[in-house]
């Protein structure tokens, strides 16, 4: 076995360093920064020169010829593990280090797998494998959860066969649609908290589902507003409740917010309008919190605006994890694109949705959101 030691500025520098040196069958011992504040590194590889014993030819199995996603030529693959297998020594051993640089390179070295993952085949089957994987990952899909689409739909197709594209997209929808069935509302309760980041249209909503309630369904409504940071909000709502005929309390702390469920009593359903703050704020949730507290077990429906980006919405849902959330709403579904990400934030949230708003119209713009119609949004909005 070859072992030899490598100085380099970084990783790509060091990989390139180690093939050219010892081939690609060369393996990474181990990293560490130098001192001296020069940022380089220190890499231990070795390459094993021990010739491995002859196989006799052996024919290829029937069932990894009929493998799902078979790859006619493995060495793409195992190029790619081998990367991955360098990457994973690399992080193993830079023992916190500031590991951008590296982090990005596994994220396109994952990236180009899922591609050939999801497009390599061969015959017809191939190709409608490879024009049902652009469809999903041109919606939004995460290229991880669009094979796993494909991995599926090729399991419920007739002896693993796909027939069409336009059969596997409804196939795809139907599945989509059942892991959103998954996820049940809870049982209601009487009041009713809506959160968010400022600016996803809480108390546009909220005028919305008031609405549903006070005309629809007939039920004794209040109105507790939250925000006092932002004089336009409050005015809206006093606005909206005086239209509806609703009662309307300001509560800003824990004791007025008690006083005004007092003067609620009689009411069968109170929304609670909260304020939305910015990423930087971070005090706001937990005087929120503790003001709900004088209320008991209250619903808690966390907002997100389809007009954010995928990693938006995850971080929202990450700053609000403390909250723990009952339920999800989306809005501005009129005004977003390519909503295929829903499909990975709903997944990741965990969290039944109950509504989606499809404009500023008050009342009309607001639907419930059944999982057929997410699956439709998440396929073909």
């Amino acid at each position: 076995m070859q072992v030899k030691r490598y100085e380099a500025a970084g990783v790509q520098e060091a990989l390139l360093k180690i093939k050219k040196d010892l081939g690609p069958e060369a393996i990474v011992l181990s990293t560490k920064r130098l001192p001296g504040g020069k940022g380089l590194m220190e890499i231990i590889a070795a390459r094993d020169d021990t010739p491995l014993p002859a196989r006799k030819a052996t024919a290829v199995p029937e069932i990894e010829k009929n493998k799902d996603l078979y790859f006619e030529d493995r060495k793409t693959l195992d190029h790619l593990r081998k990367e991955l297998e360098e990457i994973k020594f690399l992080v193993r051993d830079a023992r916190g280090e500031n590991l951008a640089e590296e982090f990005a390179e596994l994220k396109d070295c994952l990236h180009n797998f899922f591609d050939v993952l999801g497009l390599r085949g061969q015959g017809k089957e191939g190709h409608t494998l490879g024009r049902l994987y652009q469809h999903l990952v041109g919606r939004g899909i995460s290229k991880a959860r669009a094979c796993n689409l494909l991995e599926e739909i090729k399991r419920r197709s007739p002896e693993g066969a796909i027939c069409d594209y336009e059969s596997g997209l409804k196939e795809a929808e139907s599945i989509i649609k059942g892991i959103f069935g998954r996820n049940s509302a809870r049982k209601e309760k009487r009041v009713k908290v809506f959160l968010g980041p400022t600016g996803v249209g809480k108390t546009t909503t909220l005028a919305k589902i008031a609405a549903r309630y006070a005309l629809e369904d007939k039920k004794k409504v209040g109105l507790i507003t939250m925000d006092t940071y932002r004089i336009a909000a409050l005015e809206q709502l006093k606005v909206y409740a005086r239209i509806m005929g609703l009662p309307l309390e300001v509560a800003t702390e824990r004791d007025s917010f008690g006083k005004a469920l007092k003067n609620l009593a009689d009411k069968e359903v109170i929304l609670v309008d909260t304020p939305g703050k910015s990423r930087t704020d971070t005090g706001h949730l937990p005087a929120v919190l503790n003001t709900l507290q004088a209320c008991g077990d209250v619903e808690k429906n966390l907002l997100l605006s389809l007009t954010s980006s995928h990693e938006n919405m995850l971080e929202v849902i990450r700053r609000f994890k403390e909250v723990a959330c009952d339920q999800i709403i989306f809005t501005k579904v009129d005004e977003g694109s390519r909503l295929g990400y829903l499909y990975d934030v709903i997944e990741l949230a965990g969290k039944p949705v109950t509504y989606v708003t499809t404009g500023q119209n008050v009342p009309q713009d607001i639907e419930k959101a059944e999982p057929g119609r997410l699956a439709e949004l998440v396929m073909w909005n």
